[in-house]
C-alpha cells in the first residue's frame, strides 16, 4: 500500500505518487518530487493550483512572502483542473 498524503488545494487524500511535493527554497516554492529535496513539504494535485491559491494554502503552509517558481507554475497550470 502506498503512503497517503493530503492535497493542500482540495484537501482530499490520495496516493503520494498522484501528488506534486512542493518545498520552500528561500522565497521560492519549487517542485521537490524528483529529486526529493529536504525540508518542509506540501502536496498538491497538479490541477488544484487555482483552489490552493484561492484558499491561500501556500501562505498557510510556508509563511508569507513566497512565490511559485516559474517552472512549477507552468507545470501546474498545464494540468487539467481536478473535479471537486
Amino acid at each position: 500500500m502506498e503512503p497517503q498524503r493530503t492535497c493542500i488545494g482540495c484537501r482530499r487524500r490520495d496516493d503520494q505518487s498522484a501528488l506534486v511535493r512542493i518545498v520552500r527554497v528561500g522565497e521560492e516554492l519549487v517542485d521537490a518530487t524528483r529529486p526529493r529535496l529536504e525540508g518542509r513539504g506540501a502536496y498538491l494535485h497538479r490541477g488544484c493550483l487555482p483552489v490552493a491559491l484561492k484558499r491561500q494554502a501556500f501562505r498557510r503552509c510556508f509563511g508569507g512572502g513566497v512565490r511559485l517558481s516559474t517552472a512549477l507554475e507552468q507545470m501546474l497550470q498545464q494540468a487539467p483542473p481536478v473535479g471537486l
